[in-house]
């Protein structure tokens, strides 16, 4: 359990940073303004919780919508994390707020995209018993 959370997290800051980068790389290419930073640090943040949650939930067998709202906490205490390091560690402000909520849908969807929904049946049909 724990150890499908702390992988999950670490293959968060791994695809985070690959979006940055490609943010960056289209950002000094001119494909992108320079004021649309804040955006894609949300896409990076949902991006890296979905596919950490993905990599959780498919390693927990049970309780999948958990593991990826732990990935997804845990993501963003990390963030948090290194930006108090960093001097700038405020989380009431608003990209705390972004990274904040970013963080949780993306473990939330993945969590929920792990979900084996079981299928209804009539009340009237019953069970062969071969």
């Amino acid at each position: 359990m724990v150890l499908g959370v702390a992988l999950g997290t670490a293959i968060a800051v791994v695809v985070e940073l690959l979006v940055l980068l490609l943010g960056a790389v289209a950002i000094s290419g001119g494909v992108m303004r320079e004021d649309s930073q804040l955006q894609l640090v949300a896409l990076g943040c949902v991006l890296g919780s979905l596919v950490g949650g993905l990599v959780c939930a498919s390693r927990w067998p049970v309780r999948k919508l958990l593991g990826g709202l732990a990935v997804g906490a845990t993501y963003d205490v990390l963030l948090w994390l290194v930006s108090l390091a960093r001097g700038g560690g405020r989380v009431s402000d608003v990209r705390g707020v972004v990274v904040l909520v970013c963080c949780l849908c993306g473990g939330t969807l993945a969590g929920l995209l792990c979900l084996k929904f079981s299928q209804k049946r009539p009340s009237g049909a019953r069970r062969s018993r071969v």
